[in-house]
């Protein structure tokens, strides 16, 4: 029998941290917010917000003072890439898997920056000999003693919130290439379209995009639920969208007309 107590706590849980991802989304476009005006915008209690301030103030992401809250980039940056790669990680792992599983001895494959993304490392070394083209500091420290798989870095700008590496040279880089399969994923999708914080994440990923035979996207749930600033790419332009978590039947509905091929898993 499901004890309801421990349920509603886990869905209490789920909710706080869906409002604190979105917090730091928020901050990470600006330099600093009202309070005020966080809570209207989550539609929660001053109360609520400060709950979720403190918890956050304590991670070392943000700053109160005064009625507003605000990070400083180089403090948000550093601590950001860690709060995201602790967050659904067992999801993370499924969709890793589940991209993994499609690829071959003897691919090329081109992986984003993404802490999603990073959990392909626990699967590749089977499938090896392939050829590993990132951008990911994570990925590049993981891999590169692991026998039979020819690790590429794109090189460029290192950047503390992403972990990983940006700007002319890397996308220059990235292009000097073909690979067999491109593995992506997103800071949000709204309606059918990608979307990201920062510009020159988006850059990294449309280059990645550009040199391969085929695009995978791993998204999970949470995806669905918040707004960034910067277009990325359609989902249509995906060969293939892996998802997990609940994601709501209404964005299930509207991939299936759109046609877009997705599997949960």
């Amino acid at each position: 029998m499901m004890d309801h107590n421990n349920s509603d706590a886990t869905e209490d849980l789920s909710k706080a941290e869906r409002r604190r991802q979105r917090i730091i989304q928020t901050l990470m476009s600006g330099s600093s917010a009202a309070i005020r005006d966080l809570a209207e915008a989550l539609g929660v209690s001053l109360m609520t917000v400060h709950r979720d301030l403190a918890a956050l103030e304590k991670e070392g992401l943000v700053r109160r003072l005064r009625g507003s809250v605000s990070a400083e980039k180089s403090l948000l940056f550093e601590s950001s890439y860690n709060y995201r790669s602790r967050k659904s990680g067992d999801e993370k792992r499924r969709l890793a898997q589940a991209a993994a599983s499609r690829l071959e001895p003897g691919n090329a494959v081109i992986i984003d920056d993404s802490t999603t993304s990073y959990h392909l490392c626990d699967y590749l070394p089977e499938i090896a000999p392939l050829t590993v083209i990132t951008n990911a500091a994570p990925i590049l420290e993981r891999l590169r003693h692991v026998p039979e798989i020819d690790l590429i870095s794109t090189g460029g700008r290192y950047h503390p919130g992403y972990n990983g590496y940006f700007g002319a040279n890397c996308e220059k880089a990235i292009r000097s290439y073909h690979v067999d399969v491109a593995i992506l994923s997103t800071t949000t999708i709204r309606g059918l379209s990608l979307y990201t914080p920062d510009e020159i994440v988006v850059r990294a990923k449309q280059a990645m995009m550009q040199v391969a035979r085929r695009r995978f996207l791993l998204a999970d749930s949470t995806k669905f639920q918040f707004s960034a600033l910067n277009y990325v790419a359609e989902i249509t332009d995906f060969d293939l969208v892996l998802l997990t978590g609940e994601v709501p039947p209404p964005v299930l509905e509207q991939l299936q007309a759109a046609r877009v091929n997705f599997e949960l898993v």
